[in-house]
């Protein structure tokens, strides 16, 4: 067509030339030169602009690490939600400690698997203030402490990247889960919390308690056993010496029972109740040195007890020394002048010491106190004659 225009308006141009007027019909004329039009350019152009562009927001999201950096989030760890309870109790699996990791300075592999994929997981609620975040994680067990309350878990990103795996960062001091006692329950897995370990004091008074229980179940050597270890820890754990001593004797071991007497009144030389005891059993055994070794040993701290002042002056009339005894019979009639025992103890003090006036006297005390048996009567009223 446009060769065909071209020639009609050569046409025209040489008729118009030579003044020949146009004789070709109206509808056949030569169109108008066509104008040079600059759209498609410009349409490329913008077709162009948009395809690079495309190219480019692909390229970037398809790179996260050409984005700029973000917060660093802090991830908790993903706990599994455990099926209902079975029917039959599973057989228990065993417990599982986890490790922590070392850092690793290399992004996780592909082919490392994503807690997110987990099914039916939660997601621990994030903490926003703490002055060094810490990620804790786990390789194939996991868990969170108490206090924080799971979400859900987010959904992994579409280029195939979890945001944050339990193996990014180690923890610290991971905690041990029984999962055969949380499948069994149908619960969630509880973290078994280790109590603090505390002083001897307190672990003794813990034991003492269990020595105890095992008193009234009749685990009488159990019991034994638990009081040894009490004052392996405290010492001076008065009333677990106290119980021991009191089992030994009703074992008929009382050499034991000795010992640990003994090794109390070292460090607690004011306990009267353990000197006047194991000066009893000295006696039994026919010691009566060491028996009253004992009682002076802690003479210092009875000062107002009149019995231990009584025993004492028994001893040392044994002894062969009488006017000491006489002493102590004295001191002990001081604190308890109703007890006739004092007075005819006196008495026969005084009387082998060859003072015969006061020795009577004495006897007639003890006779006026009327708490003394007739076999000590007997006595006094053959003295009184």
């Amino acid at each position: 067509m446009s060769l065909i225009n071209q020639m009609l308006q050569d046409l025209d141009a040489r008729r118009a030339a030579h003044g020949v007027g146009s004789t070709l019909p109206n509808d056949v004329r030569p169109l108008p030169t066509a104008r040079n039009s600059h759209l498609p350019l410009i349409l490329g152009i913008i077709m162009l602009c948009v395809v690079a562009g495309g190219f480019a927001f692909y390229q970037w999201e398809m790179r996260p690490e050409l984005a700029p950096p973000a917060v660093p989030a802090v991830v908790a760890p993903v706990v599994a939600v455990p099926a209902a309870p079975p029917l039959v109790s599973p057989v228990p699996e065993p417990e599982i400690v986890v490790q922590p990791e070392p850092p690793s300075a290399e992004p996780a592999s592909p082919a490392t698997p994503s807690l997110t994929k987990l099914d039916g997981s939660l997601r621990m609620a994030q903490s926003i203030s703490p002055p060094a975040e810490k990620k804790v994680g786990t390789k194939s067990a996991t868990t969170a402490t108490a206090s924080e309350k799971p979400v859900p878990a987010e959904k992994k990103p579409a280029d195939g990247r979890s945001k944050a795996t339990a193996a990014d960062s180690p923890s610290p001091a991971a905690p041990v889960v029984s999962p055969s006692e949380s499948s069994q329950s149908g619960k969630a897995p509880m973290i078994e919390k280790t109590a603090s370990i505390g002083s001897p004091r307190e672990r003794a008074e813990a034991e003492y308690r269990k020595a105890i229980a095992a008193v009234n179940q009749g685990r009488v050597v159990e019991a034994l056993d638990g009081l040894r270890n009490v004052l392996k820890l405290d010492g001076f754990h008065v009333a677990s010496r106290q119980l021991l001593v009191k089992l030994l004797l009703e074992a008929k071991q009382a050499e034991e029972a000795i010992q640990v007497l003994q090794d109390g009144l070292q460090g607690q030389p004011a306990q009267l109740g353990w000197a006047m005891s194991l000066a009893r059993l000295l006696v039994d055994r026919g010691d009566l040195a060491g028996a009253w070794q004992t009682l002076n040993y802690s003479l210092p701290a009875a000062g107002n007890n009149p019995d231990y002042q009584g025993f004492a002056a028994h001893l040392l009339q044994r002894l062969g020394r009488n006017k000491d005894a006489a002493e102590h019979y004295q001191a002990a009639a001081r604190l308890s002048p109703g007890d006739g025992r004092w007075w005819l103890g006196l008495g026969l003090a005084w009387e082998a010491e060859g003072r015969s006036a006061e020795a009577r006297e004495a006897f007639l005390r003890a006779r006026q106190s009327g708490n003394l048996s007739a076999e000590l009567m007997a006595m006094i009223e053959q003295k009184l004659r």
